[in-house]
């Protein structure tokens, strides 16, 4: 099931730390591809830290949103 625009979830892994965030890090998925996923994740002042592609495996939906 492809997960929606704006929906927040977390990652699953620590695929991306070079990218500046690791397991479990919270973002927002920006745009649905389709074999992926545009993420934005950032701090608790709404900075972006990254903004990137994932597959969708590396991700799961939240129960916040």
């Amino acid at each position: 099931m492809k997960i929606q625009n704006y929906s927040e979830i977390k990652l699953l892994n620590d695929k991306y730390i070079e990218e500046g965030v690791s397991k479990n890090q919270i973002g927002y998925v920006i745009e649905v591809y389709d074999d992926g996923y545009e993420v934005e994740f950032s701090d608790e002042n709404g900075n972006t830290i990254a903004l990137f592609s994932v597959k969708e495996e590396d991700i799961e939906k939240t129960e916040n949103k």
